[in-house]
């Protein structure tokens, strides 16, 4: 059976309700394991490959077994900087941290220094950590000579989610204020093809008083990760003793770094949550291909993804308002697949992260509600009379019988009013059947008005009849009701020129309390209805108590 349309009010109240379910999760940020989870997913349907001209000299086991132990002399580094300055590289990034000089082989760092003046465009990593265990942050940067020699530096921080996943980037940080490109950025930077200013990312928000003791990060960028099989790599020994073809080294962005277990830091990529971690170089070398191929996705704003997850809520909800005999659950899948498609459409395209699940709850949310009016709503319409408003017969029934048991329990009397609208059938001749439907509803609404405690019952018994169920009233009580009933309807002066004895519309009423000792519902119906027979003999327009059953 379709259910009409739900009113003004009650869309309203369901479009409130989805915004402030889209803007409590957007802001509250409660519902990010979700959004990761479909981002991960929606990321591995989009597999990129690294860009080629990234090349990864990776310090890997054959080169520790070769070279021996690490730490390895700054001066085994030097040379590998001459040789991979001889394939005349686009720009080198030597992700190894050498923040303290050499007490074995101090002329080794002079070394370094050297080799990495020569090439004139190494990058070297800024690292931030406390001073001390739970103490506040510092940079700590390479030598000084290092530091002079260098093309420029970057930082080497990574931004872990709360699962130990690494998603996103910070392609600016630092101490007090975002100083420091990312190392990946910094390696482009000095191969000249990522001017400054010009970055992708979501911005920081700027704050009134910055600190120089408070890690300030900016241009966030999640991560395309690539397939790290698509990663190019020399191993560090092949490169130092000639063993690569120097061509391979030409026109590269190379990034030199650990990737032997149990050296330097691994990161926890999008869909690989307890199985294989990618070394930190390949994580910056990940960050430099984004940025050479121009893929850097950006998270949406909170403002963004709030105003889109409120439209996209709404679309069903205004699709249901204009089409209400759809299924809305049908309706509410479809939003959902949009909300979905949405996102990723974004995601491929645009390279917009857009987190559908606000919308997705929201719309759960909205047609959770919109389920539960309409059950009410077609239960209320199963037990209710469509012309009066009021209850069947059907739901009389039900009731009477409740609570003549209730009745029994407690020893307190119930009262039952039968209402018959004097000579309807004359008005209805008379007047024709639309006039005589809304007299009923006139009628009927002020019989609602007075008969109006939590549990007291009106019904339209019949035709032209009504009833009332007065739970807890013995009969003189009841009776004074009803002698109110026939002033209220009376008073309402509703012509009537076929009412034997009256101008208007009048009704009788039969009013009959029940014996709480064991008085069946038939019988109680039975004595109701004699008296309003009385009633209607005495010549109508009043009320008549029938006397109380002998016990």
């Amino acid at each position: 059976m379709a259910v009409p349309a739900f009113s003004w009010w009650r869309g309203l109240a369901l479009v409130v309700a989805a915004a402030t379910c889209v803007m409590g999760l957007v802001y509250s940020g409660i519902a990010w394991r979700v959004d990761a989870s479909l981002y991960d997913a929606m990321l591995g349907a989009n597999e990129t490959e690294a860009d080629d001209r990234i090349l990864v000299v990776a310090i890997d086991e054959g080169s520790i077994a070769a070279l021996g132990r690490w730490p390895w002399s700054r001066g085994v580094h030097a040379q590998l900087i001459d040789r991979l300055s001889k394939g005349q590289p686009r720009a080198i990034a030597l992700d190894v941290m050498f923040a303290e000089r050499d007490a074995t082989e101090p002329a080794g760092d002079d070394a370094l220094a050297g080799a990495i003046a020569r090439n004139g465009r190494v990058v070297l990593p800024v690292m931030v950590e406390p001073a001390e265990p739970g103490g506040i942050p510092v940079e700590v940067l390479p030598l000084p000579a290092m530091v002079q020699a260098s093309a420029g530096l970057g930082h080497a921080a990574v931004d872990v989610d709360p699962d130990g996943v690494t998603r996103s980037a910070y392609l600016q940080a630092g101490l007090g204020e975002p100083h420091w490109p990312a190392l990946g950025l910094a390696l482009l930077r000095a191969g000249r093809v990522q001017p400054a200013g010009v970055l992708p990312g979501a911005r920081a928000p700027t704050l009134a008083e910055a600190t120089p003791y408070q890690w300030r990060q900016d241009h966030r960028v999640l991560v395309p990760y690539p397939d790290a099989a698509t990663i190019q790599q020399a191993s560090y020994v092949d490169v130092l003793r000639g063993r690569i073809d120097p061509r391979m080294l030409r026109g590269k962005w190379i990034l030199v770094g650990a990737t032997a277990h149990g050296l330097g830091e691994r990161v926890l990529t999008p869909g690989h949550a307890g199985e294989v971690r990618i070394p930190g170089v390949l994580y910056q070398a990940s960050l430099a291909s984004m940025l050479l191929r121009g893929d850097a996705i950006t998270p949406a704003s909170a403002g963004a993804i709030a105003a889109g997850s409120i439209a996209l809520a709404l679309l069903p909800l205004l699709a249901l308002w204009r089409w209400p005999r759809v299924s809305s659950w049908l309706v509410g899948a479809g939003g959902a697949l949009l909300a979905l498609a949405t996102s990723a459409l974004l995601l491929a395209q645009a390279r917009v992260w857009w987190p559908p699940t606000a919308t997705l709850v929201a719309l759960l949310l909205a047609l959770s509600l919109l389920a539960a009016y309409r059950y009410r709503r077609s239960h209320r319409l199963a037990h209710s009379d469509s012309l009066t408003r009021l209850a069947n017969r059907r739901m009389f029934d039900l009731i009477l019988e409740r609570e003549s048991l209730a009745s029994r329990r407690s020893g307190k009397p119930t009262s039952l009013l039968l209402v018959d609208v004097d000579n309807f059938k004359h008005y209805n001749d008379h007047c024709g059947h639309r006039a005589g439907d809304a007299m009923l509803q006139a009628v009927a609404a002020r019989l609602a008005a007075r008969v109006g405690r939590p549990r007291d019952l009106c019904a339209r018994y019949g035709g032209d009849e009504f009833a009332a169920i007065l739970p807890e009233t013995d009969a003189a009580s009841a009776g004074k009701l009803a002698a109110q009933l026939v002033g209220d309807v009376a008073a309402l002066a509703m012509p009537h020129p076929q009412n034997d004895g009256a101008a208007v519309v009048t009704v009788s009423i039969g009013v009959a309390a029940c014996n709480p000792e064991g008085e069946t519902t038939a019988s109680l119906l039975e004595r109701a209805d004699a008296a309003l027979y009385k009633a209607k003999e005495a010549g109508r327009n009043r009320h008549v108590v029938a006397p109380a059953l002998a016990d």
